[in-house]
């Protein structure tokens, strides 16, 4: 994996965005004081890539940031990846797994490194299975990562310190032979599926031969079937003669019944006809008994008749003046139209001004209350002021108090890894017997150590009280930026107060206004114009000229003589006698019908005599054939119980012929199965045959088959780099030596165990590792770890081109830092990119690039130089 670029903002101490380009450097030393954010740089790395950090919370995310998140572009095994991970206060991480096809058409907003093309996303549908993705694309996880090219701080014995089978398990995948272990489960399982083909071919066979231990019995049950069902074929053949015997009789009587209805409908057509004609001979007879007596009524239907000719032509003289009348009438109309307006129109501006009369005095009685809350308002916005301007001073302070707490942290940290270091330099004083200085190599007598241990404890406990002082000081500020905090929760609302209650405060004085607007505009204009309009309604004296036409038209009018009583009285007369004009043209239309009408009774009278000697005719041979069909009847055999019968004989008869056939079938499939069984056994021989042959491919891929092999094969390439690195280290004085397999603890066990040990040995020869110093460990975990990464490197296809070390120099002297420096030129040819990271000044110039990081009131700041 090579590193191509790092993006990170509200990470850690980084809270604004910082880029990383790693394309301008291949050996770096990474730069700056304590808690300036170095190591922040290499846990956005592990974050990104595993979601591994020295923290995994909400910790990680600046204080001043609501969300961290890290980009990072790498190169891997010819592609490119980019990797996005996101952590937003309080909320879930969010994760983008992305490749860079090269050269591909349609690229546009987001270029890839190097070349043209897009990123293709290769994110999963959950967090959890976009994370396995990238372990699997990488073939590796975060402790095998760490283990194989990073020194982080604090972990520089990571490798060593695992438990001897760990140290295997990580070495085989940092060597790529987790791909052996997917050998292995991939053996197990064809193992398991052949080992459950033969489990069924076993049952299999166990059913077939409790199958062939039937035969007898089937023979004998299939004999037993077809002698009873040669004697059910006999009686359901007796009983099919009967029923077509049955079926032929009810077709004649079928026939007898249609006769019947036949019959029965010509009966009832004929009875119709008979009741219609009945029917018209009543209603013709009615119409002539009408018409005679029309007749009777004769001369005083005529005396009528003329009396009310008469009395139209009275009404038709009042018509006409009547006429003349409504002429006069409708120029009547007009000025009452114009008068009835007019008093309309005054009487709804009265009804309006009224309306306004009592609206204001509604709000005249509103007005000492407007008043009063005016006065409330502009209070309460005085108060919300106030709260503006303690709040602008609270967050004055509380940001003072920031700056002063970041400073005091630095100082405390920094403090903390001096007395650290100085605590070092005083025990190793103290282990010192010999008269030479441990620390710088000068001779040194037992007066100038106590000296030198005194002064060094003098320095120890001035540093301790500035510590213990900036403890108490930082506990002050936070209690003091706990209650600004509050306070300033407190004094949130106030500019949503001091909006609320402007605007309130001009709503009140708008409506103040418009009250005392409205009072005024009443006074000058709409009360004299209420008492005008009471007054011109009240004495009728409006509308005059409409008056004055009213009055013309009622005296023109009067000189007409139009007399409506008698007028209507004409109206009555005539209502009352025109029903003697109906019976004046019924009594003519009766004259000239009568003669029709005695006709067409006669004729109707034959009709009906005709229609009953059908009748009574069709009536004998109806009920003379319903007495044959009823004789019929009595003597038919049940057909539906005979048809019942034969269809229980032929379902009997198809269920036996079905269990001759599945008893049949029984015996023939026997031979079969005695022919599958012999195939399945052969089959059974086969599949354990190769179920053994997976067995013995299982144990092969197993950790102690061919892995190990790999492993005792690699162990001594690493091992003889490692004493090589080592040798250049300690000046040929250490060197290690890996352990692969011990005997167990029961001593009657003869074989070996698999293991990884490591020994160490100096000039005083071997030693166990926590025997040596903070500066000889780290020497021997620095040449194993750069031993497995070059190794790594030099294989075929590696994985891993970079290497990381965090803080690594601090435990060695001057000597043993520049023979760690030597140490990383002379594999610096086998790595893409080596990053240092160190606080120590005098080792800055000892590299081609140094990457500076500073803290500034906004968090960290990356500068390459």
């Amino acid at each position: 994996m090579i590193p191509i670029s790092l993006t990170l903002s509200g990470f850690l101490s980084y809270r604004d965005a910082v880029e990383l380009d790693f394309t301008r450097f291949d050996l770096a030393c990474i730069a700056g004081p304590n808690g300036a954010g170095k190591s922040s740089l290499l846990d956005a790395i592990t974050w990104a890539l595993f979601g591994q950090a020295r923290k995994r919370d909400d910790s990680l995310i600046n204080t001043a940031a609501g969300a961290a998140e890290v980009t990072f572009t790498f190169a891997y095994e010819t592609n490119t990846y980019r990797i996005q991970r996101t952590l937003p206060r309080g909320k879930t991480t969010s994760l983008e797994f992305l490749i860079l096809q090269e050269g591909e058409a349609g690229a546009s907003s987001e270029q890839g490194t190097p070349g043209n093309g897009r990123w293709k996303p290769l994110t999963e549908r959950t967090l959890r299975e976009t994370q396995s993705r990238i372990e699997s694309t990488l073939r590796m996880d975060y402790e095998t990562f760490i283990n194989a090219a990073f020194f982080l701080q604090g972990k520089a014995d990571q490798f060593t310190q695992q438990r001897p089978g760990d140290r295997k398990r990580i070495l085989s995948s940092i060597l790529g032979l987790e791909v052996w272990e997917t050998y292995r489960q991939r053996a197990a399982e064809r193992r398991k599926e052949v080992e459950d083909e033969i489990s069924a071919i076993d049952g299999r066979i166990q059913e077939i031969d409790a199958e062939l231990a039937e035969e007898a019995a089937r023979q004998q049950r299939l004999k037993e079937l077809e002698e009873a069902l040669a004697g059910l074929s006999g009686q359901r053949q007796a009983q099919e003669g009967v029923v077509e015997s049955i079926r032929q009789i009810a077709a004649r009587l079928e026939e007898q019944r249609k006769l019947v209805a036949a019959l029965e409908r010509g009966l009832e057509a004929s009875s119709q006809t008979l009741q219609q004609l009945e029917g018209r001979q009543a209603q013709r007879q009615a119409e002539k008994d009408a018409y005679a007596g029309l007749l009777d009524r004769a001369e005083e239907i005529r005396a009528s008749y003329q009396a009310w000719q008469a009395a139209r032509g009275e009404l038709e003289r009042w018509e006409q003046v009547a006429a003349q009348f409504r002429e006069q009438e409708k120029r009547r109309q007009g000025p009452l139209e114009e008068i009835t307006a007019e008093r309309a129109r005054l009487s709804q501006e009265r009804r309006a001004v009224l309306e306004e009369q009592s609206q204001l005095e509604q709000r005249l009685a509103d007005l000492p209350e407007l008043e009063r809350k005016t006065q409330a308002a502009s209070s309460a916005l005085a108060l919300a002021q106030q709260k503006l301007e303690q709040r602008a001073r609270l967050e004055a302070e509380l940001k003072e108090s920031h700056a002063r707490r970041a400073e005091l942290e630095a100082e405390t940290a920094r403090l903390k890894n001096e007395m650290n270091e100085l605590k070092e330099r005083i025990d190793r004083l103290k282990e010192t017997e010999g008269a030479t200085c441990p620390l710088c190599g000068q001779p040194l007598s037992p007066d100038d150590r106590q000296r030198l241990i005194a002064e060094l404890e003098a320095k120890g406990s001035e540093m301790g009280d500035r510590y213990r002082t900036n403890q108490r000081l930082l506990g002050e500020i936070r209690s003091r930026q706990e209650a600004i905090e509050a306070e300033l929760t407190a004094l949130a609302p106030a500019e949503q107060e001091r909006v609320e209650h402007t605007r309130r405060l001009d709503l009140l004085a708008t409506q103040v206004g418009l009250v005392k607007e409205l009072r005024t505009r009443w006074e000058q204009e709409r009360l004299p114009r209420l008492r005008q309009i009471e007054t011109l309604l009240e004495g009728e004296t409006f509308s005059p000229q409409a008056r004055a036409r009213l009055a013309e038209v009622d005296a023109e009018l009067r000189a007409i003589g139009y007399d409506a009583a008698a007028h209507d009285l004409a109206r009555q007369r005539v209502a009352e006698n025109r029903s003697s004009e109906n019976d004046f043209l019924a009594l003519e239309k009766a004259q000239a019908a009568l003669t029709q009408l005695a006709r067409e009774l006669g004729e109707l009278d034959g009709q009906i005599q005709s229609a009953r000697t059908v009748l009574e005719r069709q009536t004998a041979e109806h009920n003379e054939a319903l007495a044959a069909l009823a004789a019929a009847q009595t003597q038919t055999p049940d057909l539906e119980a005979a048809e019942r019968e034969l269809y229980a004989l032929q379902e009997r008869e198809n269920r036996l012929r079905m269990e001759v056939g599945a008893a049949s079938q029984l015996v023939l499939v026997l031979d079969d199965r005695r022919k599958h069984r012999k195939s399945l056994a052969a089959e059974r021989d086969e599949a354990a045959r190769l179920a053994g042959q997976y067995k013995q491919l299982e144990r092969a891929f197993g950790k102690d088959g061919v892995p190990a092999l790999l492993i005792e094969q690699a162990l001594p390439h690493i091992e003889s780099k490692a004493n090589e690195i080592l040798d250049r280290l300690s000046a040929g004085n250490m060197s290690v030596h890996f352990i692969t397999q011990a005997g167990f603890k029961d001593k009657r066990r003869e074989e070996l165990r698999e293991t990884l040990d490591i020994q160490i040995s100096d000039g005083a020869g071997p030693r166990d590792y926590e025997m040596f110093s903070g500066g000889e460990a780290f020497r021997a975990n620095f040449a194993i770890r750069l031993a497995l990464s070059e190794v790594l490197a030099q294989r075929a296809g590696a994985r891993l081109q970079t290497l990381v070390i965090d803080e690594g120099f601090g435990s060695q002297d001057m000597l043993g830092r520049q023979r760690l420096i030597e140490a990383i030129n002379l594999v610096r040819a086998d790595f893409a990119k080596i990053l240092v990271i160190t606080h120590i000044d005098e080792l800055k110039d000892a590299f081609p690039t140094r990457i500076e990081v500073d803290k500034t009131e906004r968090g960290s700041s990356v500068r390459v130089a």
